[in-house]
Formats: structure tokens, C-alpha cells, sequence
């Protein structure tokens, strides 16, 4: 890595895409141990066909924050019978611009279970694809906060 702070070196995900596509627009400093990134790629022709991240949500809303996987399941969707050969990925960047795993907690589990794309939804670890779902996933951080 780059010792200057001003100059990170942002890791692209190991995605093999045909269009140059520059992911450095979602890197935020300040934001990145927070925010999610999720893309949806197409296997077939290698290109993102969509991109985003998770954001909290206000004061007046009824959830802390959205999450990335409820807003690429809803982007995948809108893809219906062309998504034969779409994958989501999911994963967060460190302060220092590595890849880190990114996997689902347990209310985006049952959420891609019920919209049947268990086996279309995964993250990176050790700079590979693996599965972003788990046995026995963890509750996320504003649910263990409500029980408490």
C-alpha cells in the first residue's frame, strides 16, 4: 500500500469485466467501514449491470438502514427473465482500500431464501468468490442493539 493517506490504491473486485469500470467513485474514506457495496454482474457477457451501497437511514424512519442486499434483491428483480446469469456480490473496502467479506445477516438471509437466490449471492475472501450466506447467520448490528 501507499503511505501517503491522500493516495489509496483502491482494490478492484476480482471480476472479470470487458468495459473499463471504475469502482474508485465508491470508495469514501470516511464512510467505508460502514457502507456496503453491492453489484450485480452478468456472467455471461462480464459487465456490471448495476451498482450501489447501503445507507443509514434518518431519524424518522423505521429502520436504521437499508441494506445492500435488499436493495440489489430489489434491483435483481426488476431484471426478471433476462437474469438467468446475474450474480450479486457483495463487499466492503477497508480504510486502507483492500477488499473485505461482506455476509449476509440473518434478515437478508431469509429474504434471499424466500426470492430463491441463495446461490446467486456471494462476497470475496482471500481476493476469491465464495458464498455470502451462512449457517446460522448473525443478527445485524441494530437488532443486537435493540435487544440489549
Amino acid at each position: 500500500m501507499v503511505n501517503n493517506p491522500h493516495c489509496i490504491f483502491i482494490q478492484d473486485p476480482p471480476l472479470k469485466i470487458k468495459d473499463n469500470f471504475y469502482f474508485d467513485k465508491f470508495y469514501d474514506h470516511n464512510s467505508c467501514n460502514v457502507s456496503v457495496i453491492w453489484c450485480i454482474y452478468n456472467k455471461g457477457k462480464k459487465n456490471i449491470i448495476d451498482i450501489g451501497e447501503s445507507r443509514p437511514c434518518g431519524i424518522n424512519h423505521s429502520q436504521s438502514s437499508i441494506h445492500a442486499e435488499e436493495k440489489a434483491i430489489k434491483t435483481f428483480l426488476k431484471y426478471k427473465g433476462k437474469n438467468k446469469n446475474y450474480e450479486i456480490y457483495l463487499w466492503r473496502w477497508s480504510k486502507g482500500g483492500e477488499i473485505k467479506t461482506k455476509i449476509c445477516c440473518n434478515r437478508c438471509t431469509i429474504l434471499l431464501r424466500k426470492y430463491n437466490l441463495q446461490n446467486k449471492i456471494f462476497t470475496f475472501h482471500d481476493y476469491k468468490k465464495c458464498p455470502a450466506i451462512i449457517n446460522n447467520p448473525p443478527l445485524s448490528l441494530a437488532w443486537q442493539i435493540k435487544i440489549i
